[in-house]
This record gives C-alpha cells, structure tokens and sequence, in this order.
C-alpha cells in the first residue's frame, strides 16, 4: 500500500471531511550567497526519524456557516501524518484513533 492509499479521517470533530487529491508536497530551495540554489533534502519525519519524501492533501472541514479547511502531511514512508488549520495555527499528529467511523476528536489534556 503507498502513502496515498492510506485512509483519511472521515470527520473532524464531528463534522464532515471532504479530502482533495495527494500532491508531492513543495520542496524548499537554499539560496548561497552567490545566487546559486539547491533543493534542500527532505525533511524528517520526527514519527519514524527518517529523512523522507512527503504528500499532501486539503480537506474541507463541512460545519454550516463555518466551513474551514485543513492541510495534511503524510510521511511516505512510515505514512504518519500531522494536521495543520491553516486559520487557527492548530497542529495535530495524528494516531489509529483518528482513522475510524467517528473520524478525528481532540482529546481534552
């Protein structure tokens, strides 16, 4: 199975996950001081502790008269993925929890 045939959480905190296709996630480029520029190699992922390649998808989160979005990170190799609410700044690593019928809850600490 690849990174993108993992499933995805079906519902954040109760409400629909509608999911957008895997992208190879944008690299980074280092500029030298003489113009010059290199890819920077992949990050690693702090899940596995391997330098690998990542995907991303977008989902829209569907809450009526408050629709947002959220990004999501996948590692393509071990297939860990972190949460990102682009409006609140919120991150999440996700676990098996998340992945069920119910979909993703946050956990109160």
């Amino acid at each position: 199975m690849t990174a993108e045939q993992r499933r995805l959480p079906v519902a954040w905190d109760g409400h629909p996950v509608t999911w957008g296709e895997f992208t190879p996630d944008p690299f980074m480029c280092r500029t030298e001081a003489d113009g010059t520029s290199e890819p920077l190699p992949p990050a690693m992922c702090w899940h596995c502790g391997v330098r690998a390649d990542r995907v991303t998808a977008e989902g829209r989160v569907d809450i009526p008269h408050w629709p947002y979005r959220l990004v999501l990170r996948r590692c393509t190799r071990c297939g860990h993925d972190h949460v990102w609410n682009p409006q609140t700044g919120q991150e999440w690593d996700l676990d098996e929890g998340d992945y069920g019928p119910d979909g993703s809850w946050e956990r109160a600490s």
